[in-house]
């Protein structure tokens, strides 16, 4: 009897098949979990937005109503809903808009944050500061200190403390998305788009390595924003309704 026809050494032979059939399947089912693993952590963290969409776009509100408060006061609700209608505003350093409606121009972090307030309550927090310097400097003198446990809607956010003339970034806090906090601010050009090489207004989440694309109400925005490093949190010293 010739070798290839011995039983036995057909039943290893048939062994060894099945057992190649069974590797190929976990191989697969490994690799299927791998890539499901993968396009979920890109998704999540807007990673495949941020190499493949390249298109400047927002799904949300863009149209400016009057939301001013006749006694002054803030609603949270009105400040989250104004903020927003500037996602992917062109970023300028340094640039201020008091006015009362939309802004033409480019705007810097400082006059993002003057802007929002401005008309909500009719005065720009700047404006309620003693204090000489950047705007930011200002902003700082005008509200108190909290910590990032204590943050509520409408708290702003410092990369640092003011030293003399240097510009600060600074940011409002919007609430968590995701479990993460979230600010809006006007950032430079690590936030840039086409079109919008200096930059813009986004709303990102703080001290992680996450990228963001959505606004507070979950309408999509692209692309998608880089983490922000706010790391001393001051509140406005004014009358929040909400």
């Amino acid at each position: 009897m010739k070798f290839h026809g011995n039983e036995r050494v057909k039943r290893v032979q048939e062994i060894r098949r099945r057992n190649r059939r069974k590797r190929r399947i976990w191989f697969g089912l490994i690799l299927t979990l791998v890539i499901v693993v993968f396009v979920t952590f890109m998704d999540q963290n807007g990673l495949f937005d941020m190499f493949f969409n390249k298109k400047v776009s927002y799904t949300g509100n863009t149209e400016y109503t009057e939301m001013k408060s006749p006694d002054g006061s803030v609603s949270r609700k009105d400040l989250i809903s104004l903020s927003q209608i500037l996602i992917n505003h062109p970023f300028a350093l340094g640039q201020e808009a008091l006015v009362e409606e939309k802004p033409a121009g480019p705007i810097g972090s400082g006059g993002f944050v003057d802007w929002v307030y401005l008309n909500l309550t009719g005065d720009a927090l700047s404006a309620r500061s003693s204090e000489s310097g950047p705007v930011s400097t200002k902003i700082w003198h005008s509200s108190s200190p909290v910590m990032e446990s204590e943050l509520k809607v409408g708290d702003i956010g410092f990369s640092m403390i003011p030293e003399g003339s240097k510009v600060n970034h600074i940011g409002i806090y919007l609430g968590k998305i995701n479990g993460e906090n979230a600010f809006i601010h006007a950032g430079g050009v690590q936030y840039k788009a086409a079109g919008l090489e200096e930059g813009r207004v986004v709303i990102s989440l703080n001290n992680t390595l996450k990228r963001n694309n959505e606004d507070m109400s979950g309408s999509k925005f692209s692309p998608s924003a880089a983490s922000t490093q706010f790391v001393y949190y001051r509140r406005p010293n004014l009358e929040f309704t909400d």
